[in-house]
């Protein structure tokens, strides 16, 4: 029987070797993923390509391990430029998708304000109105990062065109359920590999848009495991590369489900202990062939559907996640622990959180609305607060998701990454959104190339005004959410109070057509309805 490292592990391709399509499948998915019940190596059962044609799209790029890589349990793909025309028929299709836009991710980056010297004038006569006691101060909005050019950014990292811009793309898949479980939840389709694949083709379209050279470099974490287990390993593999990542200007982690809170304790930890230096000019240390710049490498980390503040609550006493802990206890039972903010995992997810920030990383946690698995409010991590978070829900047309809930998750959003308070909205209808067991909701996200989009301008169109701002952690008892069946209105009451004064009143009017014309289907809805009919009148 072949060791764990042998299971875990991606063979690495040098220019040399040929790349079959009969090569041992890789292993990497999402937990409670969709899917047939047999899933071919040429062919997903979703439509998605399998791991072998994902290598093999990958053959003109070639696979190069980097020195002191062989068998690390990692697939280090060879760089690639904007110049060269490799095989992207694993993302083609849903580039595509990107010019219909046939799935809503919501809010949208260009909500923050935009910098200019007008915008900051305003800031200041604020300020300078509120020390006077000429208006009431704003206690509650929290401050915000406004857009920018990215072209600074370029112009330092290419020493203004005279080089290609150097990015690595990190991927880090989720849970992996037990193969027993697999007949009735379907085969793995969200790997590593595909994330990075996904994140690869919309960073070349981003720097092609803006006519930027660019060199991309991508590593495919897999292993299966518990949280720390995971981490420890992705560490010592990293660790022998430290010379390749500190090459990078820009790294970009683009993670998934389980994923989510493995990368962020993994990045922490490897800024902490010197792996990665943020600060290019500084980095001496080793062969003295490292690019000498000015400018700081920026993080951009993507957590899609993370099990940030654990799974349902309650899930861990249903029928089904019951008789698979009997066999898998250890994996599942850990994801749980995220629910407690007093659990060793959570203590540590806010101090890496808290570390990350530090150095100026910009984290953008996209939520599924019909995510099977992960609320709302821990996949948006509701109980972190600092302008380098941006927040987003993606939902899917498939889902038919109502009217009325998706301009109620829009204006939240909206409100939360503007520094305002959503009163707790979010996190009270949360539980009334979970998708079926087989909807599909907490895979179809890391399909959609808006996702990753938004990823990579958040990092590099926004300004870097709140480095040293500490970050706002606010716990509060998930036993309590929707428990109250008054919560929900005196919530929404307060929505619109935000809403009418901090954003477009249209959206009000909106939000009440809407409700008129809905016609919730489930329990669940229905009975959000009926607890907002009273709502009516204010609206």
């Amino acid at each position: 029987m072949a060791s764990d490292n042998e299971r875990d592990s991606v063979r690495l391709r040098s220019d040399s070797e040929a790349i079959s399509g009969e090569e041992e499948q890789t292993k990497g998915w999402s937990f409670w993923s969709r899917g047939n019940k047999s899933v071919p190596n040429n062919e997903g059962g979703d439509g998605t390509l399998g791991i072998d044609n994902l290598v093999s799209t990958l053959a003109s790029n070639v696979y190069i391990p980097f020195k002191g890589a062989e068998n690390d349990g990692v697939n280090v793909m060879e760089t690639t430029t904007n110049k060269s025309k490799h095989d992207q028929a694993a993302t083609e299709e849903n580039l595509d998708e990107l010019a219909q836009k046939p799935n809503i991710v919501t809010p949208q980056f260009e909500i923050l304000p935009e910098k200019s010297k007008w915008n900051d004038m305003k800031a200041k006569l604020r300020d300078y109105a509120v020390r006077w006691h000429v208006m009431d101060e704003e206690k509650e909005r929290r401050p915000i990062l406004k857009r920018t050019s990215p072209q600074r950014h370029f112009d330092l990292f290419s020493e203004n065109g005279k080089s290609p811009i150097k990015v690595l793309i990190v991927g880090v898949h989720g849970f992996f359920p037990t193969k027993l479980i697999r007949p009735f939840i379907g085969e793995p389709t969200g790997t590593s590999a595909k994330f990075v694949l996904e994140a690869e083709a919309i960073v070349m379209r981003y720097f092609e848009s803006h006519n930027q050279q660019v060199e991309i470099s991508k590593i495919a974490l897999e292993k299966e495991g518990k949280i720390f287990e995971r981490v420890d390993y992705f560490f010592d593999v990293m660790s022998k590369l430290a010379h390749e990542i500190n090459e990078a200007d820009i790294i970009y982690f683009v993670s998934h489900s389980q994923g989510s809170p493995v990368t962020i304790i993994l990045l922490a930890k490897l800024l902490e202990c010197g792996i990665i230096n943020i600060d290019n000019s500084k980095f001496f240390n080793g062969p003295a062939d490292y690019k000498f710049t000015s400018s700081k490498k920026i993080i951009s980390i993507l957590c899609m559907a993370g099990i940030n503040n654990g799974p349902f609550y309650g899930a861990d006493q249903t029928l089904f996640v019951r008789a698979y802990q009997t066999i898998e206890k250890d994996s599942l039972r850990e994801l749980f622990e995220f629910q407690k903010f007093d659990s060793l995992q959570s203590k540590q997810f806010i101090e890496s959180l808290r570390t990350l920030i530090k150095n100026n990383a910009k984290i953008t946690f996209v939520g599924s609305i019909n995510d099977q698995l992960v609320p709302l409010y821990s996949s948006t991590c509701l109980f972190a607060h600092h302008p380098n978070i941006f927040r987003a829900t993606f939902v899917d047309k498939g889902s038919q998701t109502p009217d009325f809930i998706t301009r109620i998750v829009k204006i939240a959003g909206s409100l939360i990454n503007l520094g305002y308070d959503d009163h707790g909205i979010i996190k009270e209808i949360s539980g009334s959104l979970a998708g079926p067991l087989t909807g599909g909701g907490h895979s179809t996200i890391y399909r959609e190339v808006q996702v990753y989009e938004l990823g990579i301008r958040f990092a590099l169109e926004t300004t870097d005004d709140f480095i040293d701002l500490a970050v706002d952690y606010t716990p509060y008892q998930l036993c309590d959410l929707g428990a109250n069946t008054y919560h929900l209105p005196w919530c929404m009451r307060g929505l619109l109070y935000e809403t009418d004064r901090h954003l477009n009143k249209d959206e009000i009017n909106l939000l009440f057509q809407e409700f008129e014309n809905w016609e919730p289907a489930t329990k669940q809805l229905k009975d959000i309805k009926y607890r907002l009919n009273g709502i009516r009148y204010k609206l």
